[in-house]
């Protein structure tokens, strides 16, 4: 497990598949208490030097309530950790253009990889100036874009639109878990298997795309047992 910092990093992970930033899981889980609490929609803005801006946690800015945080210069910023921050607070992810010519093209590879994903177009994006930030803060917030804020789970099995499959080479990585927005998916007691609770899954497919393996899929739910 990396150390606790006050900044995003997972360089100092003892495992690859062990990845966590106590400043992102905290803005995270602060970012949702406001959401829950009635707040306005959350922007996470992410900076490559050394001098982030101070603003309180949640101030707004144009039309989001924005946290900055910084992150780490060595590359390990991935895409499942920006799905995890759009599926636990946040409804849009805003990443300084970094400094170092050698890490934009991995930049333009993230926004790539999180555009690609199912609805999740346009939440992530880069900026090269404080100007260009404002000028994207102030874009109101879409229906694309709140597609990726999160969802109390619903009792109702109607709602749901699918369920996950899993096959072969799950390396109980639990990046899927991290990124589930309603707690669908789950260890299991002994620690060895990934558990799915189908009522909760929504279908929205961020597990799919934060599995590094590609060993997760997401199969239509049949009516009759939606309405079971």
């Amino acid at each position: 497990m990396s150390q606790l910092t006050s900044n995003v990093c997972f360089c100092g992970a003892a495992s690859p598949s062990v990845r966590r930033s106590a400043a992102l899981e905290r803005a995270c889980l602060e970012a949702r208490l406001r959401t829950r609490m009635g707040g306005g929609p959350e922007a996470l803005v992410l900076y490559y030097n050394a001098n982030v801006p101070v603003h309180p946690a949640g101030g707004l800015r144009g039309a989001y309530a924005v946290t900055n945080l910084s992150v780490c210069n060595g590359a390990c910023l991935q895409t499942e950790d920006v799905l995890g921050a759009l599926a636990h607070g946040f409804s849009r992810v805003f990443l300084e253009l970094s400094p170092d010519i050698r890490l934009i093209h991995r930049q333009l590879n993230l926004v790539e990889d999180i555009a690609a994903c199912s609805g999740l177009d346009g939440t992530f994006a880069l900026f090269h100036s404080e100007n260009a930030l404002a000028v994207l803060l102030e874009e109101p917030v879409t229906e694309e874009t709140t597609r990726a804020l999160p969802q109390e789970p619903q009792d109702s099995a109607e709602a749901n639109a699918g369920y996950v499959t899993i096959s072969e080479g799950c390396t109980l990585c639990q990046h899927c878990i991290w990124s589930c927005p309603s707690d669908a998916i789950h260890l299991g007691e002994q620690g060895d298997t990934l558990e799915i609770r189908d009522r909760h899954c929504t279908g929205c497919g961020l597990c799919a795309s934060a599995c590094p393996e590609r060993v997760l899929s997401i199969l239509p739910l049949p009516a009759a047992q939606r309405s079971a």
